[in-house]
């Protein structure tokens, strides 16, 4: 028989302070920041940021399949969570998503980091090659 896991939802607090200073430099809009909530399954924080201005969507990698249902469940009917699902992924080696907003564009990385509510400069340092 399989134990219950545990479920937390807080505000992000300082042990979140080096995910929260990544998104916070690559963000178009980091007061999105602001709106954001941790969901801690067993132990185990998931940042999740909301949709919003110049936001469309958002996703969390999860690689316990017993925990991507679970933190669906939790962000599904919040503010800022529309449309919350699981991807299951369909290789061992790849971690399944939580994914909330608009579908993503099937496109070029400038628009899927446009459509994440990237930044400009965030998106040209992740891709250099590129015009932006």
């Amino acid at each position: 028989m399989q134990s219950r896991l545990e479920i937390e939802v807080r505000p992000p607090g300082p042990r979140d302070e080096w995910e929260l200073s990544w998104y916070r430099e690559r963000l178009r809009d980091p007061a999105l920041l602001a709106e954001a909530i941790v969901v801690v399954i067993d132990g185990t924080g998931y940042l999740a940021v909301p949709v919003g201005e110049g936001r469309r969507g958002g996703c969390i990698s999860v690689d316990d399949p017993a925990a991507a249902p679970l933190l669906s469940a939790t962000l599904a009917d919040r503010p800022g969570f529309p449309y919350v699902r699981v991807c299951w992924s369909s290789s061992p080696s790849t971690c399944h998503r939580v994914c909330w907003g608009d579908e993503p564009p099937d496109a070029d990385d400038t628009t899927v980091g446009r459509f994440y509510g990237y930044s400009d400069e965030a998106i040209a340092a992740f891709q250099p090659w590129a015009e932006v």
